[in-house]
């Protein structure tokens, strides 16, 4: 996923479009999450596969919009730009159901994981990068959503093996830059064992965007110190 300093229909325009209002409500487009940190406003396009900055020349008019007090014209600009759309009440987006970690397990001693653990957390991974370079994460997002464990919480033991699995498994796959693949295997894997754990997507400025898996409260991908840098902007 890339971040790029434009909004999402291309470079600032020389002037800005009038675009007619819809008389249907307006909102943020679906598929589109957003999250501010300090003066700038972050943005996830799940179905784009993408990150972008919101470009100055359309600040005031998105804050005006989150304020509730926008103009026509500034409501104008957001859709010209793309980022609201027309809506009914029941399409508005579920703000993120998030819970803030306040441990990790990759902090503490994990303890061994047998080597079929291992090998399975390794198979998984290659499914997901494979995933990855085949259908997008707007594909694999409708997977997890539909596969995902109804019960309500983890057993400990699963978490304990399932996060030692894949820490070990760094020794044999590569780590870097691997955040994505490696949440989406364990999510799945947790899934298939009857856990349903999250996978989140945060940002940070000076932008920089990284994901991880988290069971209520308790982070199993990364040290706690890691995962605190980040805001997170979706979650599955």
């Amino acid at each position: 996923m890339n971040a790029i300093g434009v909004p999402p229909n291309g470079g600032t325009p020389a002037v800005a479009a009038i675009v007619p209002l819809p008389t249907m409500p307006l909102q943020l487009r679906p598929g589109l999450y957003h999250r501010r940190i300090g003066g700038d406003h972050i943005f996830f396009d799940l179905s784009a596969d993408r990150y972008f900055l919101l470009p100055p020349h359309l600040r005031a008019a998105f804050d005006s919009y989150l304020n509730g007090r926008p103009s026509a014209p500034a409501l104008s600009e957001l859709l010209a730009a793309g980022l609201i759309g027309p809506g009914q009440a029941e399409d508005s987006p579920t703000p993120l159901a998030f819970t803030h970690a306040v441990e990790s397990l990759v902090d503490g001693p994990l303890g061994a994981a047998s080597t079929p653990q291992i090998l399975r957390a390794i198979w998984m991974q290659g499914r997901a990068r494979a995933e990855l370079r085949r259908d997008g994460i707007l594909d694999i997002v409708a997977r997890l959503e539909r596969d995902r464990s109804r019960n309500a919480s983890c057993d400990e033991r699963v978490i304990q093996n399932t996060a030692a699995a894949f820490l070990h498994s760094r020794r044999l796959v590569s780590a870097a830059d691997q955040c994505l693949v490696r949440g989406i295997a364990m999510k799945r894997l947790l899934a298939q064992r009857g856990c349903d754990a999250s996978l989140v997507l945060g940002v940070t400025m000076p932008f920089s965007a990284h994901c991880w898996v988290q069971a209520s409260d308790v982070v199993l991908t990364d040290t706690l110190d890691i995962i605190r840098r980040y805001q997170p902007i979706f979650a599955v």
